[in-house]
């Protein structure tokens, strides 16, 4: 006959008993203290004023040297800007003159592009242009933003071609547009200037294929441009130079994610029935309209989590039948969110970022297999008709349980810390926010949820069933002939059934082995390893269409996109910039850039050691493009020419840092601005230029003693793409252009020159992502290998998770190949995560086999997929429902993640129950004929077991 257990003469001591009594005679109690525990965490959340963010530096390996030295550029450069833009005057201005919003703090670009090549001079679609521009102008918070005019105080409108009575424009001063017939004559006058040259209005606003040749075929305009400035200083800040990401911060938060981008939407709609798509957004990456545009589609994308929240909602109500431990559930799942991020925010973090926000995706299913684990448990133990006692039944379900979701809390958990590590700011502060989150969730799972339990068996289960008195024959039928469900009959009576067959079970592991082996192979000859970043959206997306868009469709924007090198001075490179107190997810770079001390850009060597090395540089053709550099030397000496001065005299070097120079920059910047060209400069002080000051320091002769950065800019043959080249291949480029630095900066010490340039950041973050990635997998693996030999004090059972385990990385890395992925960003927190979303079901599998009192290999098996196959499978159905709405999310992040959660979780449930259980069928550990020890079992970590009787 069948062995079972014998009736047990005396309660079983369980480790968690203490716990688990307490809950079991005081639910409402640990129910209160949750809700409580709960409140005063969401409290700390929200009084730490916890800021989204969508700084390009969260991104940016931030212990690295180099980056420090970018920063230490990117310092210097931005004070160089403003003083390139900045009028001299506070909030105040001159004479106590206000100038709130009379100045450009961000400026707002409308494209407008005719489908299909068509044209856009057709009245129906030049109609509909003016109506959105001026739908937006006329809308209500609109003057609350608007760029404000100096002397009536009125908002400037769009620089368009749609104004109304503008020049070049098809509309009079009454909005009317004017007769077709007019058409041609507005064109010539003022778009064109002859029948070849184009006048400012036609280069800035209508695209770069447009001629004014109209001989043959009439005029065609495919995409136009339209600005428009949004003001400040905002009210309460002093000038748009000073507090930028705040004034910033406030335009995106307060406008334009939820004022502005809702209008534009609705007008996209409106324009694809006309045949025209509408673009907006800004140029400016970290600028209001930008990180509005962004923060408008991420909150698009949250929206999409309240899908997921009701699909896990209702699997739960379908699969416990009870709508009280369902909102209970769905409610544990949830505040483990905000606990997270509250625990974050204790740590003294001020930002997040949106990669953080992923963690409610991840979250709501991980919630409910605890919930699964723990009912099936608990229902398991409540049909034990061998323990009488109510209060012996909970603790039993409660240990079980417990111990289950505390290894694989344990291994989810520390797979998520393991990112941690990354010096990658936005990375380390998903894989903690994730950590907390686990674990915060394990806890009410814990307390809050087994509470809850007992309050709806003791209110609510009997509501609506009659209690009906079992026999003494019927408990036996029932202990020897078990009511199976549905998935729980598949696998004890189907799936078991072929794993019966030796040839089936081997079949399966000879398969997967080869699997392992191929896949591991491909990924390694295959996958490349990258710094890039997460791609914001698709390439068809909108917003992408738009930066795309303005860089490429009009003169204006530059013709021949570059991607530029920059050869900076006068930053100390041993100690490049001060960021004391300063978030890592912060928007703010630096507190300043620390200055060479040795720097002399006032030495007439020092200037023409500098041009040396233009000169030398440009004519590299393998690292830059068709000899084009941007030289402030050359234009100090165009400078020292158009005063009457030579800078061959040798005796004019001072002049680099006068006011007049200044100026002198100021045009060319708005010139190259204008031309799509680079910049290069002299910045004095890091300050505002103050002529007075300047002047005092000439006439008491230190003005080579003024702090000065400078720098030189070359239009490189770097791709504008990063994926394009590997690391060795980005390295590779990077230590050519430092042999000509190194040269350099042995000849010329007072001019030493640090390189700059937007791929380095890709090339040191490549670096960190390489060894971070492998130490995070190292450790993520050593920690589940560990926690999964303590848990089952047994090394056979460990190894073969752990190969299932490995399977599971070989499945996705094949993916990732398959996919066209890198691995980058994404991908190296991919490949260590997936080792803590792929080991919970191979644990829960595992744990109920070691706690099998079956003897055999295919026994034991037999039990613990027909006690965790439910589980697991619900499990895997709730954590594929929560991931599936990640994929239709416009964040690329977003949708990628989705696509790696839903692939890791298939994997995870097909290698658990055909890999895992056909290796426990055939090589797991067999229990020993004393009935309490096992082939394989590591003594020392065995726990002391309960000799169980058995009969026959």
């Amino acid at each position: 006959m069948q062995k079972m257990h014998s009736k047990m003469g005396g309660k079983r001591d369980y480790k968690t008993d203490g716990v688990a009594r307490f809950i079991y005679n005081w639910p409402y109690l640990v129910m209160i203290l949750s809700f409580l525990m709960v409140i005063m965490f969401m409290n700390i959340m929200t009084g730490t004023g916890l800021k989204v963010t969508l700084a390009p530096n969260t991104w940016y390996d931030t212990s690295n040297q180099m980056t420090l030295q970018q920063f230490g550029f990117q310092s210097g450069f931005d004070s160089w800007a403003e003083m390139m833009t900045s009028t001299e005057g506070g909030a105040e201005g001159e004479e106590g003159r206000n100038v709130t919003r009379t100045q450009t703090l961000d400026r707002l670009f409308l494209i407008f592009e005719s489908e299909g090549g068509g044209n856009l001079l057709e009245k129906g679609k030049l109609e509909f242009i003016k109506k959105v521009q001026d739908d937006f102008f006329g809308s209500d918070n609109f003057p609350e933003w608007c760029r404000l005019d100096e002397e009536t105080g009125e908002c400037l409108g769009f620089t368009s071609l749609m104004e109304s009575g503008g020049v070049g424009s098809f509309f009079d001063s009454d909005g009317v547009i004017k007769p077709e017939s007019e058409w041609d004559g507005i064109i010539s006058s003022t778009w064109c200037s002859g029948s070849s040259t184009k006048t400012a209005l036609s280069i800035t606003m209508v695209d770069k294929d447009f001629s004014c040749d109209n001989s043959v075929d009439p005029f065609k305009a495919t995409y136009f441009k339209s600005t428009l400035d949004l003001g400040g200083p905002l009210a309460e800040y002093e000038s748009v130079q000073r507090d930028v990401a705040e004034q910033h911060r406030e335009l995106g938060d307060g406008y334009f994610s939820t004022d502005a981008a809702v209008i534009f939407k609705e007008d996209q709609k409106e324009a694809s029935d006309l045949g025209i798509n509408l673009y907006f957004g800004g140029l400016n990456p970290v600028g209001g309209v930008a990180y509005g545009s962004v923060l408008s589609y991420l909150m698009a994308d949250m929206m999409l989590a309240t899908g997921s929240i009701l699909f896990v909602f209702l699997y739960l109500l379908f699969s416990l039948r009870s709508l009280f431990l369902s909102v209970i559930g769905i409610f544990e799942i949830l505040v483990s969110v905000p606990m997270s991020f509250a625990i974050f925010a204790i740590l003294g973090n001020g930002y997040v970022s949106f990669l953080q926000f992923m963690g409610l995706f991840i979250i709501m299913g991980i919630g409910a297999d605890d919930i699964f684990v723990f009912m099936d448990a608990y229902t398991q133990s409540m049909r034990d008709l061998y323990i009488e006692d109510g209060e012996e039944k909970f603790l039993k379900a409660y240990a079980r349980s417990s111990q289950a979701m505390l290894v694989t809390s344990c291994t989810s958990g520390m797979a998520f810390f393991a990112t941690a590590i990354s010096p990658i700011p936005a990375v380390a502060a998903f894989g903690t926010t994730m950590g907390f989150m686990v674990f915060c969730d394990f806890f009410l799972v814990i307390t809050w949820f087994p509470a809850g339990v007992l309050i709806w068996e003791t209110w609510f289960k009997n509501c609506t069933s009659q209690v009906k008195e079992v026999t003494a024959e019927e408990m036996l039928a029932a202990a020897m002939n078990p009511k199976l469900g549905k998935v729980e009959t598949w696998f004890d009576k189907e799936f078991m059934k072929y794993q019966e067959k030796e040839s089936f079970g081997k079949s399966l592991i000879g398969f997967f082995l080869v699997l392992i082996v191929v896949c591991l192979g491909v990924a390694a000859s295959s996958l490349k390893v990258t710094g890039d970043l997460p791609a914001n959206f698709s390439d068809e997306h909108p917003f992408t269409k738009f930066r795309s868009l303005s860089t490429s469709a009009f003169e204006s924007s530059g013709g021949i996109p570059k991607r530029e090198i920059n050869i900076f001075f006068g930053i100390d490179a041993k100690d490049p910039v001060n960021r004391d107190g300063l978030d890592p997810q912060g928007d703010t770079l630096a507190n300043f850039a620390n200055w060479d001390p040795d720097h002399d850009i006032t030495s007439h060597a020092v200037q023409a050691s500098i041009a040396d090395l233009c000169t030398t540089v440009a004519a590299d053709s393998e690292l830059v493009y068709n000899n084009e550099v941007y030289c402030f030397v050359d234009d100090f000496k165009a400078y020292l020419t158009a005063i009457g001065k030579s800078w061959a005299d040798e005796t004019h070097g001072e002049l680099i840092v006068s006011k007049g120079f200044m100026d002198y920059q100021r045009l060319l910047f708005v010139q190259r601005y204008a031309e799509g060209g680079h910049k290069s400069g002299v910045v004095v002080d890091g300050h505002t230029l103050n002529t007075t000051t300047l002047n005092a320091e000439f006439s008491s002769g230190n003005a080579g003693n003024l702090n000065v950065f400078s720098y030189i800019t070359f239009n490189s043959t770097l791709p504008l793409k990063t994926n394009e080249l590997t690391l060795a291949e980005m390295s590779d480029v990077f230590d050519k252009w430092q042999a000509h630095i190194d040269t350099h900066n042995a000849a010329f010490p007072a001019a030493k020159g640090i390189q700059f340039c937007l791929v380095w950041y890709f090339l040191r973050a490549g670096e960190a992502i390489v060894s971070t990635t492998l130490v995070g997998v190292a450790i993520s693996l050593v920690f589940a290998a560990v926690v999964l030999i303590v848990a089952n004090a047994n090394y056979i059972i460990a190894s073969l998770a752990l190969l299932t385990i490995l399977a599971v990385i070989s499945c996705v890395t094949m993916m990732m190949v398959i996919l066209g992925w890198n691995i980058d960003f994404l991908g190296s927190v991919c490949l260590i995560v997936v080792i803590g979303l792929s080991v919970d079901y191979t644990v829960h599998l595992c744990h109920s086999y070691t706690h099998s009192v079956e003897e055999s290999q295919f026994s034991r098996t037999k039990q613990a997929a027909r006690e965790m196959g439910v589980s697991i499978v619900s499990g895997a159905v709730t954590s594929f429902g929560a991931s599936v709405f990640l994929l239709p999310t416009a964040l690329t992040f977003f949708q990628q993640f989705g696509t790696f959660m839903c692939a890791t979780i298939v994997f995870s449930l097909i290698l658990s129950i055909f890999f895992f259980l056909s290796l426990t069928t055939h090589y797991g550990p067999e229990r020993r004929a004393d009935g309490n020890t096992s082939s394989g079992d590591i003594m020392f970590l065995k726990k002391k077991n309960i000799k169980v009787a058995t009969s026959s």
